[in-house]
């Protein structure tokens, strides 16, 4: 009897008193987040995730295009579908808006990260106060990037005390699909170990459904799921050697599994996309063949042998130690290569609370690790380490009440502060823009200003956000050459290229300050218009602000340039785009246009959005149309004959967009079997057939 009260007792704060406690922890950080509109700090990237939601609005039923950013792209490439989806079912259920869904969902990603860590690290390290310290010292220690390099720490709200890390990147920069991901992210790896360790179907299925939402919620989060379950499978070759060939196996069918539920999004488009900021790591890593690789290699196999000897025992030991090996050597070799900037993989900037994911691994590996050794030899000091560990949490909460006396007055929304969104300069750059645009012209805004341009107005513009989702080859190249190169006009002339018919010179209110030029660049070059509180408005001289023009033939064939200041072949192209003319383009449901006007011989039609495959187009009699891109990747189509010309444009989805969807049809109806009585029929029906079979075999 007292030993089943016991038990019970165990249990009940095991699942209920320490995840309740944990999630508190967190609340009390952050708890003003679950209420109000709008960050305070709007040199913030969430509105970018929250005009997301807009996008899907808008584009609903169809979910075909979306035109306002980098040129255009298919929706079934948007970045983070899951936050911005959640902000649009919310919208549409329970009537909130997008900001506040995306306030709500963020702000319980933050608090329920810490009890989906605390499960993970128990059952890893076997220990429930390892669990718990693990759980506290992430969400309460000041980042150990930040106590080695200033410029981390420097970036906190309190620089007394040092953030905890994953504060300041969801308040202060709103890495909002980046915290929800990490609620996720030690679920998934939880049951690949579980998995690992014994292959029960509903572990499989329902680790492979975790690690669909990490995927569908960051590509950061996916580099530490995916760098967390190396680790993992690591870990479990170094404890059972022998059974090497029956881990990768798992490995790979818990991986296959996975990326079958999720390849209705991740189609060959949206992976093109999906880590688009990786272009200098993959670089870096093709210089480091062969000898980079061979000694990467070499240390693999010196670690594996290091652990063979000295941590085989110590259960989830191998495992920690390798992912905080590896998550603060990628980290610390970003900032220790002082201006180079090394990347080792993409975006490793934001893998800061990766790091401190795999720190506070380590701290609970200590009194889990002494209390499994030590316990063997003398079993009482199992209960002094367990008070130790009783210890060291109260350390850690007494640092958290020196945290919770501040950090919530930062989460406070905006509104409360005593301001209006409308009364920021975002908002007033957007609302003078809105007002001086023509149908079809673009905008070149810069950092905060982009941000928030589209939740605003539908303005179509050269940015938007962080250039994910980007399928055009060209965005990235010429708002960095625009906003850093020192050619005033081979700026003016992709300015020109992209349609943009006014240029934003931003000013100290701009957040990011991306122009590294003067403004007299422009100035030598554009006819300056306007000067409002620091911010100069440049017009750009089109010759026409629609975006489809007549041209001639000769534009298709202009070679693709090198790069984003090889002038020949930008002067040749923009010299046969001036001599062209407008027509009319007018969008009749979300990816479909129609285009109108007059073709001659020796002219084709140039639409400058993306070009991607599922375009196709036809003329007034029904007759497709050869639609193609240029050079630069603009989109191109050759009517049949000259004359007056009645063109529909349209996209649809394209074939391998499907089969991806196929793809993960087939993976659920595999993951319900595995789930239902009929697999285990199956089973029955197996084993009965070879039953009867081996009678007649002896």
């Amino acid at each position: 009897m007292k030993n089943n009260l016991l038990n019970i007792t165990s249990l009940v704060i095991c699942f209920i008193v320490i995840p309740v406690f944990l999630f508190w922890i967190g609340y009390s950080q952050i708890y003003p987040q679950f209420s109000g509109e709008w960050t305070q700090h709007l040199g913030s990237i969430e509105v970018s995730y929250i005009t997301m939601a807009k996008f899907i609005q808008a584009s609903w039923p169809n979910f075909a295009w979306q035109p306002l950013w980098y040129f255009g792209y298919p929706m079934h490439v948007l970045y983070t579908p899951l936050v911005p989806f959640f902000e649009y079912l919310a919208h549409n259920t329970v009537g909130w808006s997008y900001s506040h869904a995306y306030r709500f969902l963020t702000a319980f990603s933050y608090c329920a990260s810490l009890v989906s860590l605390y499960f993970f690290v128990k059952i890893l390290l076997k220990s429930k106060s390892a669990g718990l310290i693990a759980a506290l010292s992430y969400t309460i220690l000041p980042s150990i990037i930040a106590l080695l390099y200033p410029e981390v720490a420097n970036d906190s709200f309190l620089p007394d005390l040092i953030d905890p890390r994953r504060f300041t990147i969801l308040v202060r920069w709103g890495e909002g699909p980046h915290t929800v991901s990490l609620m996720f992210l030690p679920l998934a790896a939880l049951f690949l170990y579980l998995f690992l360790r014994k292959s029960h179907a509903w572990k499989l299925v329902v680790g492979a459904f975790f690690t669909v939402l990490v995927l569908l919620t960051n590509s950061v989060g996916a580099w530490g799921l995916f760098i967390l379950s190396f680790c993992l499978v690591f870990g479990e070759l170094v404890e059972y050697p022998k059974k090497w060939a029956r881990i990768i196996v798992k490995a790979g069918v818990f991986a296959s599994l996975s990326f079958g539920l999720v390849a209705f999004w991740f189609n060959p488009l949206f992976l093109s996309t999906f880590f688009s900021e990786g272009g200098g790591a993959l670089g870096f890593w093709r210089n480091q063949f062969p000898w980079g690789w061979i000694i990467v290699a070499v240390l693999g196999i010196g670690f594996f042998m290091l652990s063979r000897k000295f941590l085989r025992k110590i259960p989830g030991a191998t495992s920690v130690v390798l992912f905080f090996l590896m998550m603060f050597a990628l980290v610390n070799t970003y900032y220790a290569s002082g201006e180079e900037r090394v990347e080792l993989v993409p975006q490793v900037l934001r893998l800061n609370t990766e790091v401190d994911i795999g720190f506070a691994f380590m701290l609970a590996l200590v009194p889990a690790a002494l209390k499994l050794i030590l316990a063997k030899k003398i079993p009482k000091l199992k209960y002094v380490y367990t008070i130790v560990a009783l210890i060291v949490a109260l350390g850690l909460l007494y640092r958290q009440t020196l945290l919770i006396a501040h950090l919530p007055e930062y989460a406070q929304p905006l509104e409360t502060t005593g301001h209006k969104l409308t009364d920021s300069a975002e908002y007033e750059v957007a609302t003078l823009l809105a007002d001086a645009v023509e149908p079809g012209e673009r905008v070149l805004v810069p950092g905060n200003y982009a941000f928030y341009l589209n939740y605003f107005y539908d303005v179509p513009q050269l940015r938007g956000a962080l250039f994910q989702s980007k399928v055009h080859p060209w965005p990235e190249h010429i708002y960095y050459q625009i906003t850093n190169g020192n050619d005033g006009e081979i700026s003016r002339d992709w300015l020109k290229i992209s349609n943009v018919g006014w240029m934003v010179y931003g000013g100290s209110r701009e957040t990011f300050h991306d122009f590294r030029v003067p403004a007299r660049k422009f100035a030598e070059v554009l006819d300056k218009t306007d000067e409002i509180n620091e911010e100069q408005y440049f017009r750009v001289p089109l010759v026409s602000t629609s975006l489809a023009k007549v041209v001639p033939k000769a534009l298709a064939d202009v070679e693709t340039p090198r790069n984003a200041i090889e002038a020949e072949p930008i002067h040749e192209y923009v010299n046969l785009l001036e001599q062209g003319r407008g027509l009319d383009f007018q969008e009749i449901a979300n990816g479909r246009y129609e285009i109108t006007g007059k073709v001659d011989e020796n002219e084709l039609i140039l639409v400058q959005n993306s070009y991607v495959s599922g375009w196709h187009a036809f003329d007034i009699h029904a007759q497709g149309l050869e639609v193609d891109k240029d050079g630069l990747g603009f989109i191109t189509i050759k009517p049949k004959e000259a004359g007056e010309q009645k063109i529909t444009l349209y996209y649809t989805t394209p074939l391998s967009v499907w089969m991806g969807r196929l793809v993960t049809l087939v993976s659920i109806i595999i993951s319900i079997i595995l789930l239902t009585p009929l697999r285990k029929r199956l089973v029955k029906l197996e084993n009965k057939a070879i039953a009867e079979i081996k009678p007649k075999n002896t």
